[in-house]
């Protein structure tokens, strides 16, 4: 029994860490001047996967199919100069630790748009977006246990 009690908690405690680090900036930003947040719970995601299926594809790709796999979602849009530096200094700071790989990155002038992942073995456990201008900076992360063959055929289905 406590050999079982341990495996999963060293499964679990890996996918406690990476929602903290989303809640953990979400509290940080959040209710300040300038921040617009939003959070979408894992409870309203469980609720959606009692949901039928919904057309919503994209070429060959059921994003319905891929929306049920999100655990939790913060998104973060920070209009405040001072705050939007800190903000992307401190996903700098999160995404620099070698626990992300970067999945896209694109540069237009002075905007940047970096996408990262998070994933153990072949599930996608972590999805962030971050977005930064001059004076503004976007955050969007997302917890999943998203097959990574689901995010290969829906950037597929965008070519």
């Amino acid at each position: 029994m406590k050999k079982t009690i341990l495996i999963i908690a060293a499964i679990l405690i890996p996918l406690i860490g990476s929602a903290q680090e989303g809640k953990e900036l979400y509290n940080k930003y959040a209710g300040k001047k300038g921040v617009q947040a939003v959070y979408i719970s894992s409870t309203m995601f469980e609720l959606m996967k009692s949901i039928p299926d919904i057309e919503m594809e994209v070429e060959d790709v059921n994003l319905s199919g891929i929306i049920k796999t999100f655990d939790g979602m913060y998104i973060l849009s920070v209009e405040d100069r001072t705050l939007a530096a800190e903000l992307s200094d401190d996903m700098n700071k999160r995404v620099g630790d070698g626990k992300y790989e970067l999945l896209m990155s694109a540069i237009d002038e002075d905007e940047t748009m970096n996408i990262y992942i998070r994933r153990k073995e072949d599930t996608v456990t972590d999805f962030v977006m971050v977005a930064v201008e001059k004076a503004s900076t976007s955050v969007i992360s997302i917890s999943a246990t998203m097959p990574f063959e689901d995010l290969r055929k829906l950037l597929e289905a965008e070519d």
